[in-house]
Formats: C-alpha cells, structure tokens, sequence
C-alpha cells in the first residue's frame, strides 16, 4: 500500500486548484489588460505569496520531480479554464515552478 500511495496526486490536485482559485479570485483575467505599475505590483506580491505557500506544502509533503511537475501542471490548466491567456499562463506557471524547484 506505503508504495502506491506514491501515485495518488489527489492532494497534489487539491492544493494546485486552491492555488489557481486564489489567483483568479486576487487578479481575475480581466486585470490582466492592466499595465498600471499598481496591477503589476499587486501580481507580483499575489505570486509571492502563491509561491512561499507551495514551498510549504513542497517541504511538508516531500515533492519529487514529479509531484512538482503535476502540481505545476494542474495550476496551469486551472488557469487555462478560468480564462486567462497564454501568455499569462506560461509567465505564472513558469514562476511558480521555478520557486518549487529552488531549494533553501
């Protein structure tokens, strides 16, 4: 059982949603047209924060490659379903992902 618990990313999922929601509450995908430095400071501090939350939850429930990839992976297509675009996509994925794969 201890190694096909190894496979189930159910709370991978979980916690990539909740992310992905938190986001689109913050900064919906119509802020995204905003160029003011306001907009902009607003995403960085939102990313931050999304970030420093799944370092946490990296260390707390020993992230592999894979569950790094997955968890990228699920708030990237949670952000494609609430609207945003590609570009938005990729730039905040690509954020979070590089934050999952820093240590210390």
């Amino acid at each position: 059982m201890g190694i096909l618990k190894i496979f189930d990313t159910t709370e991978i999922e979980k916690f990539a949603t909740v992310l992905a929601t938190d986001l689109a509450r913050r900064f919906p995908p119509a802020s995204e047209s905003r160029t003011d430095s306001g907009a902009q400071n607003q995403l960085k501090v939102i990313l931050q924060g999304l970030g420093v939350r799944a370092v946490r939850f990296r260390d707390q429930h020993k992230l592999g490659i894979y569950g790094k990839a997955k968890l990228a992976n699920v708030f990237k297509w949670k952000l494609k379903e609430s609207g945003y675009s590609e570009k938005f996509i990729e730039a905040a994925t690509k954020d979070l992902a590089m934050r999952l794969a820093v240590k210390g």
